[in-house]
């Protein structure tokens, strides 16, 4: 399981009321799926603090860089 999914995101929804929806056990492709109708019903003083939440996050985890970089991508996609 990807660092990312299994420990990052659950650390950035679990102070979301949907949160619980969200387990680190789930797959990556369900994860997208079921983040795609949360992120685009975020506004986007919402949306920015969610990010922030990913890469602060991310960044207690090591994780950074390019990998960091096509997250942030793809969440920014699920907004167009």
């Amino acid at each position: 399981m990807d660092l990312f999914w299994s420990k990052v995101m659950p650390a950035c929804v679990a102070s979301y009321s949907w949160g619980g929806e969200f387990a680190a056990e789930m797959s990556e492709e369900k994860w997208q799926k079921g983040l795609k109708s949360k992120v685009q019903a975020m506004d986007d003083g919402e949306f920015d603090l969610f990010l922030a939440s990913v890469v602060m996050i991310s960044a207690k985890e090591q994780m950074m860089g390019v990998g960091l970089t096509e997250k942030i991508t793809f969440f920014r996609s699920l907004r167009k």
